[in-house]
């Protein structure tokens, strides 16, 4: 348990290849997509919050939520919602929409953090910057890229000193780790893979 990093979910988007449902709610075996995003980040910290624009969904939760500091400014803006808000320097951010993430996937990356503003993972997929650490250094860059209408995250790294911790996938808990889901067809593999995958993970997480 590391108290001294926040965990920061973001749950926005409205998920129009899913035909605007809300996919952190989507259900995996008995649980949703969040509820496992939680299980994960909670294994690391006490300190979970969630950024989301629709709080009421997530009421049953009974976790911190916080709207958007600056709207229509998509996962930037909710990285910069988390870290404006946090009380810690370092914060492990992460989408809603990743089933298959694990605890011990995120211990590699806090044991990444050294002194670097930005600690993300990259796998032959490429980056990953919504499973990522950020710290609070990132906040005034974050405001000048949305103010100056760019949005992408990846611009970020240009102005901060960033660990690229690779991950060649060998095995299946890393294959998967870093799946999210944006379509009905991800959401259909997500419930296949499943039960076989959680198997394999918890095997190797004891």
């Amino acid at each position: 348990m590391n108290n001294s990093i926040t965990g920061i979910i973001l749950a926005g988007g409205v998920s129009k290849r899913l035909g605007y449902k809300n996919k952190a709610l989507l259900k995996i075996g008995n649980k949703t997509i969040i509820e496992r995003v939680i299980d994960a980040l909670s294994k690391m910290t006490e300190d979970v919050i969630i950024i989301t624009n629709s709080p009421s969904e997530f009421k049953h939760l009974k976790m911190p939520m916080y709207n958007d500091i600056i709207s229509n400014a998509g996962p930037l803006g909710g990285i910069y919602t988390g870290l404006t808000i946090s009380n810690t320097y370092y914060n492990l951010v992460i989408a809603c929409d990743m089933p298959f993430i694990q605890s011990y996937i995120l211990e590699l990356l806090v044991c990444r953090i050294e002194d670097n503003d930005i600690v993300i993972p990259v796998t032959p997929d490429g980056y990953h910057p919504l499973c990522a650490i950020y710290s609070k250094k990132c906040i005034d860059y974050i405001k000048l890229l949305i103010d100056s209408g760019n949005l992408k995250v990846a611009n970020l790294f240009n102005y901060m000193k960033v660990n690229k911790v690779d991950f060649p996938v060998y095995d299946e808990c890393e294959l998967n780790a870093f799946f999210n889901i944006n379509t009905n067809e991800d959401y259909l593999r997500a419930i296949s893979l499943a039960e076989n995958y959680d198997f394999i993970c918890l095997k190797n997480n004891s």
